[in-house]
């Protein structure tokens, strides 16, 4: 089996499918909120254990049988997705609200970026080995040349269903205008696993994504200040903690139907093996700023009472929030320890440091229950490690509606 399975890979494409700029907001009872939203998101290295940003997958070096180096092949891809991200909440009673995120990924692509640096010189052919050489050596094996670019279909991510709970509030919390709340997400296997037969394909689960976990539970704080008679804040600092549980997945080995010398790792790591990811330990600090509120009119959002209105959300809202995710030890099981192995040391414990900057526009003031808002992540801005960063742009629209 050769090195070049190597290629084969999974990306980790943190987009937070349930973060909001207020961990501990709630819906009034009997209320909908439904939000759709477009992502775009990029990655294009890995953290080493050092910190440094490297390339998604190892050089490979090729050697000729019995002689010295046929060159090196090296890969710097960079995966882009694009995604419609639905959510709808609903508010069970004032403080219970239950929601269901469903993720669809519109477009997955990777550029494999693909290098060729030549190796020793060969007696036999008068100079070193080029690409094109190479690649018909492998050619005469059954092994096409790896493509330029991957690109997958429509296909959905993991759906997830959440409760939060705004916990009870105690007199010194209301006078203090502080408050908190528990979440609970659990995510439904609706995503895929990556193609075992492709020479590069990525997967739609959110372990694949690196998105969230399985089972997730949050408490969460927020803190108010500067609050006027109507309940308004012009600055409000949250926190959440979270823990991520990972549940072991099992995943099918290539037999190198479609890339022989790539994916043909069945025969000595099994025709099944298991990956337990690993679970996360995780927290987020952000900070909401209300620069302008603007006007507020009785209408029918606020029942045509005008005190409601002046208590509806300012209109213009942004958002700072900072997250550090530490990450465990995965444990990949195959009948090959060296395999193993050989995966494992890509996803030690490590960590991932998040930024995000929100922008959120709401009508709800002037009468009409439209919010608009748009988000940047950076995961790159802060170093981790044996992790993944991922840039996201998204931008969405969330609509509010009660129906009796």
């Amino acid at each position: 089996m050769s090195n070049m399975k190597k290629l084969v890979f999974v990306f980790g494409l943190l987009t937070s499918f349930v973060a909001s700029a207020m961990e501990t907001q709630v819906l009034p009872q009997s209320t909908w909120m439904f939000d759709l939203a477009y992502w775009r998101s990029s990655i294009d290295k890995q953290w080493s254990g050092d910190r440094k940003g490297v390339s998604l997958i190892d050089e490979n070096r090729r050697y000729e049988p019995g002689a010295g180096l046929q060159g090196i092949l090296r890969a710097n891809p960079k995966a882009e997705f694009d995604f419609l991200i639905i959510q709808a909440m609903y508010g069970i009673t004032d403080r219970l609200s239950a929601a269901v995120y469903l993720p669809l990924v519109l477009r997955s692509e990777v550029n494999t970026n693909l290098t060729w640096e030549p190796g020793d010189y060969q007696t036999q052919l008068g100079r070193a080995y080029s690409e094109d050489d190479f690649w018909a050596w492998a050619g005469s094996l059954g092994q096409p040349r790896v493509p330029n670019k991957w690109e997958g279909g429509v296909k959905l991510s993991d759906m997830i269903v959440a409760l939060r709970y705004q916990l009870p509030d105690f007199d010194w919390m209301k006078e203090f205008h502080f408050r908190w709340a528990t979440t609970l997400n659990v995510a439904l296997p609706t995503g895929s696993n990556f193609d075992p037969e492709e020479a590069v394909s990525v997967g739609t689960n959110l372990w694949e994504l690196h998105a969230a976990g399985d089972v997730e539970l949050h408490l969460a704080a927020d803190k108010q200040f500067f609050v006027d008679e109507y309940g308004n804040y012009r600055l409000n600092i949250g926190a959440d903690v979270f823990y991520s549980f990972f549940r072991p997945r099992e995943y099918t080995a290539g037999r190198g139907v479609k890339n022989p010398l790539l994916n043909n790792i069945a025969p000595f790591v099994g025709e099944k093996y298991w990956v337990d990811p690993g679970d996360w330990i995780s927290g987020t600090v952000s900070v909401d700023v209300a620069p302008f509120f603007g006007p507020a009119r009785a209408s029918i959002v606020s029942s045509f009472d005008q005190k409601k209105a002046e208590a509806l959300p300012p209109m213009v809202m942004l958002n700072f929030s900072y997250t550090r995710i530490q990450t465990f030890q995965s444990d990949w099981q195959s009948l090959s320890p060296l395999w193993d192995y050989d995966r494992e040391k890509f996803w030690q414990p490590g960590e991932k440091n998040i930024l995000r900057a929100t922008l959120n526009i709401s009508f709800l003031r002037l009468g009409l229950p439209i919010q608009i808002y748009g988000r940047y992540q950076s995961g790159d801005l802060i170093p981790g490690r044996y992790t993944r960063p991922a840039n996201i742009f998204s931008a969405g629209v969330r609509v509010v509606a009660k129906f009796w």
